[in-house]
This record gives C-alpha cells, structure tokens and sequence, in this order.
C-alpha cells in the first residue's frame, strides 16, 4: 500500500506535516507520496531526511485542488503499488490503519462516510443529475477524505477523473458552493454519482464506520455526541478529519470576533468557531508531535480561559472537551432540520439529459 496526500495551500503545510508524522508514527514502513506543487524550501528540507516519503513537486498538479485525487491514486497503481490510499492531508491517524485496511478484498472500493449533518445523504439521485441510470441506493454519501483504491478500480477512477473535467462540473465549480446543484458540490458528489449509476451498480464497495473509524469534524457536532461518548466506551476512531475550519488558523477567528463593526451575530459566531477549533479532537490528537513539526505549534495549547476549562473538566479526554459544545450545535442543528431551515439547501433542478459517456465507461473492457 501506499497513501497520497495532496495541498498546495502554504497556510496549509501544518496539516501536511501532521498527517506524515502520524503516519510515520503508526506505520513507519508504509510509503508516503506527499504532492505538493511549487513546494516552498522549508517544507522540502523538512520532508528530505524522513524515509519512506517522497515529494512530488510537479507543478501541472497546481490549482487542481480536491480533483486531483484521481489522477494521484491512478499514478500510484501505474508505478505498481496494489493498494493506493488517498487521505486528505487535514487528516490524523491515530493507530496502524493497516490492519483495518487489509479486511477489504482486492475487489472493494473503500470510502469514508459523509458527517452526519450532510446534505441529502447517500440515495442515487446525483446519478440521475449526471444523466447517468440508477443502479442502486447508496446508504451515505461517499466522503472522499479517504479513499483506498487498487488495479480493480481502474475505470471507475479515470470515468470519476473524466466527469471531475466534463465542462458542467467545471461551470458549476465557478459558483459559490451553495449555488451549486447537489450532484457537482465537489469532488466526492461526483464519486458518489458514479458509485450509485448502473455503469458501476457491481463494485463491491466498503464505507468506513463514522465515530469508529473516522471521526468527521465538521463542526462540533460532525462529530457527533453519541460517537464522542461511544469512544469514551471504547478505542478512540482510527482517523481525525478536521473538515471545514482548521485549527491551525484559528487566530482568524478570534481576530473576527474582536473586529470593531462587525454585527454582533457575526462576532459570536467567530467567537464560538474559535473556541471549537481549540478543543477539537484534532489539536488533541496532534500534540505528541509538536516538537516535531519544525514551527510555531502554539495553536496546539488552550489559549481561552473556557478552553482551559473545559479541558480540564473532561480529564483532558478528547472527545469529552467539546461535548458541551457538540451537545449545543446537535440541537440547533436538528431544530433547523424540523423546521425546514437545513433541509433542499441545494435546491438546483439542473439535471443532465443524457449520460456524459457515449459509449458506457465500461465498453472499453
């Protein structure tokens, strides 16, 4: 197996080192292609003595953002791996994640599940967006923060690399994300679409367990209260994925809710995302590596005095310090739900008329 990573983000380069340094930790053995275009000096004399990873600085890859993942995992089954792991680099690992992925046959896509709160989970209408036949129900949506791929999958990665270019997903792209139909989101929506039609109904296809093996950190309630009290019980999840805001650049908020002029509402708001950004599960789980990261790491340590506390309160359990906070959002959110607030948020009827294949994907077999 080898794992891809991907950023081109310089804001971003924290989470890159995190996610190799877990991975070293808990699989030193395991190769690491890091691909990072236009890699700034500091993060390749970082990277230089570390085995078993290598940097790909190819700069055709710039600006592609999540819709490289494709491409890489196809490049790492055509240099001969029989196993290609792309995890997200705002991604932790928490213990040898080998052992969880040698469970799956050869034959079976593995993905992540999408967090809770997602909109309109799973089913097979993005197929039906795509203009492409049903062919079954998914139970989630696929989350793309972890995908693990082999030779079997070949033409479904490049019929997901074909649609992730087709010139609709690329307009829908332009649009703010809640302008976009549902379907063309991003990256994963599209999967999921493919997952979902006929042309690949047969796949045999594998999605982690949320809150056991990935803990979704979209929010503080992506990570839900019943999976927070469930690890309490039980190992804590495989994988940290820290979705939306991250840690690292929590100090923009907190310069938001200082920020004379701004309404109220807004200055609570960057008030609230600063103080769940700083009991995130993922700065917990990030700390054994601070001496390692070769930077300023003080994002790592509880700055506010209700941080302070509510670390202390939970006995420093990562899970438990943003309980309170989980609790709070869970029942916002759900009202919002009841009352229609969250729901056909993404309320576009574009629809594609016919498939974008012309022939079916799978003719060329």
């Amino acid at each position: 197996m080898i794992v891809c990573i991907h950023e081109d983000r310089i804001d971003h380069i924290p989470g890159v080192k995190l996610a190799i340094l877990s991975l070293r930790h808990h699989c030193p053995t395991l190769p690491i292609l890091a691909s990072f275009p236009h890699a700034p000096a500091t993060l390749r004399n970082w990277i230089e003595p570390l085995p078993n990873v290598q940097l790909l600085d190819d700069p055709e890859l710039a600006g592609k953002g999540w819709n490289i993942k494709p491409v890489l995992l196809l490049r790492a089954l055509a240099a001969g791996y029989a196993d290609a792991l792309w995890m997200d680099a705002d991604v932790i690992v928490n213990r040898d994640l080998r052992s969880r992925f040698s469970q799956f046959s050869p034959e079976t896509l593995v993905v992540a599940p999408e967090y809770y709160w997602g909109p309109q989970q799973g089913g097979n209408h993005r197929a039906v967006t795509w203009g492409l036949k049903p062919g079954r129900s998914l139970p989630a949506t696929a989350n793309t923060g972890i995908v693990r791929a082999t030779s079997h999958h070949v033409e479904l990665l490049k019929a997901w690399q074909f649609l992730l270019n087709h010139p609709a997903y690329r307009m829908a792209q332009s649009q703010p994300a809640g302008d976009r139909p549902l379907a063309m989101i991003g990256d994963q929506e599209v999967l999921t679409a493919l997952l979902g039609s006929e042309d690949f109904a047969a796949v045999p296809l594998e999605i982690l367990q949320r809150g056991v093996d990935i803990a979704q950190c979209a929010g503080a309630a992506g990570y839900t209260p019943a999976e927070r009290l469930q690890s309490c019980w039980h190992a804590p999840p495989l994988l940290i994925h820290a979705i939306g805001g991250k840690p690292w650049l929590r100090s923009r908020y907190l310069a938001g809710a200082f920020t004379a002029g701004k309404p109220l509402k807004e200055r609570l708001r960057a008030s609230y995302e600063y103080l769940y950004l700083e009991l995130s599960p993922y700065v917990a789980t990030a700390q054994p590596y601070q001496k390692q990261m070769g930077e300023d790491t003080s994002w790592m340590n509880p700055q506010s005095l209700p941080g302070h506390l509510l670390r202390t309160l939970s006995w420093g359990n990562p899970a438990l310090q943003g309980l309170p906070m989980a609790l709070v959002e869970a029942t916002a959110r759900r009202w919002r739900y009841v009352t229609g607030g969250d729901r056909d948020r993404f309320k576009s009827t574009f629809r594609l008329e016919t498939s974008p294949f012309n022939p079916s994907p799978l003719d060329s077999r």
